[in-house]
């Protein structure tokens, strides 16, 4: 049986970056791994079911110009039209992330709008704004995570036991060495290098994911774009501490709360101890210590106000959720409240995290209370000290649970529906439950509440709103927002 297909031209690319081809039997081939549309590959068969076949790329013959127009600018990017000799001279190892580098922004913008509009051939009624780009291109990330590890390339001539960056296309267990990362901005990569060094220089071993042995683990880097702050979050197992080990640890210790650079420029640095088998920042059991710092950085959102501009405070932990673009998240709340217009009742937000949304709205005078529904506890909390610190908490009303089960664990919360002007729906990739579907339909018919869908995976947003067009509720316009240049990722905003 085949493993391997040859000189396969991609049609075109689904969401996920997938690109979808044809066998010559006509069977589907869904090709991963940095497809574009028009190019020429060979992959490798991974998986094969009755109507398609799954595929990895393992060399690119060919690009479409017409796609191919942009400029590689990282020397990490996945090296193009195979692994030539004289490519790799100006290449190192590719990380496989940021795949669509070679697309110039202009293109990639008009490529994730054919994602959208293909997810939603099926309805012809609606119409899409122009979608809104990035405000930064590069630099744009507040929160990255480097691993540390081991890699052992396809070349026999290199083979490294101690490397900090971030694992290798489609392999858990082998770590590409990252020098710099382009989606963050320039101190958090000045931070990133002198850490890495002063890892390096403490002689202590890194973490081996296929044997589960070794010290350092992950190293996270949160950065507050509009305040300057920055907090840091090391990651090692202390399991195989011995008096040796114990004793280099300590030094280390000692090594980066006595440096003059990183006392100056982190607020916050937290170490965590996490001995769990998961190649994860947290398990069950992981310790957290604090070295200095009040435990917390801050972030701020700013929209513009008739008047004057609007600024909220976030606190920003090490376990805290919050848009990881800042900037476009600004623009993102901004067009979604522009696309929901008059508020004279309350919000209800479904999934509302830490408040980002909801305190954007309320800042920008829409709505007058918010009920938030938030599962994750550390959330609550988080929700509970932003809208204190915004002035907004005699405002707020939170429940932790999951939304499908909202009347069932809070039934009290049902005698507030009827105030309720807007339900907030930004779920997870997976999209919405059907008991939250269920709750929608049931919102619209007994109170004509607005909705406002806030997406992350066009697919499954496509899928809820087909279920609720089925209960005749409709979309008439829906704004894409570009959060993530050089990815496939997309968010679209809909008001139903």
């Amino acid at each position: 049986m085949k493993k391997f297909l040859q000189d396969i031209r991609i049609e075109k690319i689904g969401y996920g970056g997938i690109g979808i081809a044809k066998a010559d039997n006509g069977k589907k081939i869904l090709i991963k791994w940095g497809a574009l549309p028009g190019s020429v590959v060979d992959c490798r068969i991974v998986k094969r079911k009755k109507d398609f076949i799954q595929a990895h790329i393992v060399a690119i013959k060919s690009y479409d110009p017409k796609w191919a127009d942009g400029e590689v600018f990282c020397p990490h990017y996945f090296i193009p039209l195979g692994a030539s000799k004289d490519n790799e001279k100006s290449h190192k190892i590719g990380c496989g992330g940021c795949k669509w580098q070679i697309i110039s922004y202009k293109k990639q913008l008009e490529l994730k709008v054919e994602l959208i509009k293909d997810c939603m051939r099926h309805f012809d009624t609606i119409a899409m704004q122009p979608i809104i780009p990035s405000p930064a291109q590069t630099g744009y990330r507040n929160k990255i995570e480097f691993s540390f590890g081991k890699y052992i390339s396809a070349r026999d001539d290199i083979h490294t036991d101690w490397n900090a960056g971030f694992h290798k296309q489609g392999e858990f267990s082998k770590i590409v060495d990252i020098d710099s990362c382009w989606l963050i901005g320039e101190k958090a990569n000045k931070l990133y290098e002198y850490i890495k060094k002063l890892c390096m220089d403490s002689w202590l071993p890194v973490y081996d994911q296929k044997v589960h042995h070794g010290v350092f683990r992950h190293l996270v880097i949160r950065e507050g774009i509009n305040t300057e702050q920055f907090l840091v979050h090391l990651v090692i197992s202390d399991a195989e501490f011995d008096q040796e080990k114990q004793a280099l640890w300590d030094t280390f210790l000692t090594t980066i709360t006595k440096d003059k650079y990183l006392k100056d420029t982190i607020n916050t640095f937290f170490v965590s101890y996490n001995n769990g088998l998961a190649d994860i920042v947290r398990s069950v059991d992981t310790r957290t210590d604090l070295l200095w710092g009040e435990g917390y950085i801050y972030e701020k959102l700013i929209f513009p106000g008739e008047k004057k501009m609007h600024e909220l405070n976030f606190r920003i932990s090490p376990f805290s959720f919050f848009q990881t673009n800042t900037v476009g998240a600004q623009q993102l709340f901004y067009h979604a409240s522009q696309l929901v217009g008059n508020i004279e009742g309350d919000i209800l937000d479904m999934y509302c995290g830490a408040g980002s949304i909801w305190l954007s709205f309320l800042a920008m005078g829409l709505g007058e209370n918010v009920i938030g529904v938030e599962v994750v506890q550390e959330a609550i909390t988080d929700a509970w000290h932003n809208a204190t610190i915004n002035g907004l908490a005699e405002k707020a009303m939170f429940f932790a649970g999951t939304s499908e089960k909202l009347f069932v664990d809070y039934p009290q919360v049902k005698d507030k529906m009827a105030n309720v002007w807007l339900v907030i729906v930004d779920p997870p990739r997976d999209g919405l439950h059907k008991n939250v579907i269920n709750f929608l339909i049931d919102m619209k018919k007994e109170y004509g509440t607005k909705i406002l869908y806030i997406s992350c995976n066009p697919i499954t947003m496509a899928r809820d709103l087909w279920l609720l067009a089925e209960a005749d509720i409709h979309c008439k316009k829906m704004q894409p927002v570009d959060m993530f240049p050089h990815t496939h990722h997309v968010e679209v905003i809909w008001v139903l």
